[in-house]
């Protein structure tokens, strides 16, 4: 809605406007089944992580590359059994303060 509020605002004549509008709606479009996609569940046992994504399909992985742990951002690199790279975003939001804790102790010494 800000998109097209800015571009409302800008004051474009009509025949750029509506190129435009239509170019950001199929973006918002094309990105909100994207978002929708990466919505899953992180979990660990016995030193072996899982990430189970949005069709329910629980994959093995192993971390690959750095590992960010900040007090407000994860950033997880892993590849999966079969070769397929994950990287997982998680900001301090995305869960609560108890298990945002404990999922920055078991990465730090998970690895």
């Amino acid at each position: 809605m800000q998109a097209v509020l800015l571009l409302w605002l800008c004051g474009l004549p009509f025949w750029l406007f509506w190129p435009s509008l239509l170019f950001v709606s199929v973006y918002a479009f094309l990105e909100k089944r994207h978002l929708e996609r990466m919505v899953g569940i992180l979990s660990t046992h016995e030193r072996r992580w899982f990430w189970r994504g949005a069709n329910g399909e629980e994959r093995e992985f192993e971390f690959c590359g750095e590992l960010v742990l900040w007090q407000w951002l994860l950033v997880i690199r892993g590849r999966d059994q079969a070769g397929a790279t994950l990287h997982l975003v998680l900001a301090r939001d995305a869960l609560n303060r108890d298990d945002w804790r404990r999922l920055q102790v078991a990465l730090r010494y998970s690895r």
